[in-house]
This record gives C-alpha cells, structure tokens and sequence, in this order.
C-alpha cells in the first residue's frame, strides 16, 4: 500500500539566500499576490489558498 501526502510550510526569511537542493529545482520567497501566475499541483494550491483565506489557521483535511 502507498499513501501519498503534500505540506505546505508557513515562514518567514529570516536572511541568507534561497537555495536549491537535489530534491528542488527552485527556491524563492513569493508574495501572497504572486501566488496565481506559480504553476504547481492542485492539492497544493488548494492548501496554500486554504491558509490564506482562513486568516492563518491550518487545513487538515
């Protein structure tokens, strides 16, 4: 059986510079506003638009 999951972390730079990894591509900080023109799965944005139309609270679901 496989069980497949996504998370979207909250933060904040605190200083330093995004950096990719070998499990990413691309790194960078966006603004709320730059959200819509990102291409990214749509379990993803579904929880990224959850967090920020419930004023910061978290969506276990």
């Amino acid at each position: 059986m496989r069980q497949e999951f996504s998370i979207v972390y909250t933060a904040r730079p605190l200083g330093g510079e995004p950096t990719p990894s070998d499990e990413s591509r691309e790194v960078v900080w966006v603004s709320p506003d730059a959200i819509d023109g990102l291409t990214m799965h749509r379990s993803m944005r579904m929880r990224i638009e959850h967090y920020l139309t419930r004023a910061g609270k978290p969506h276990l679901g």
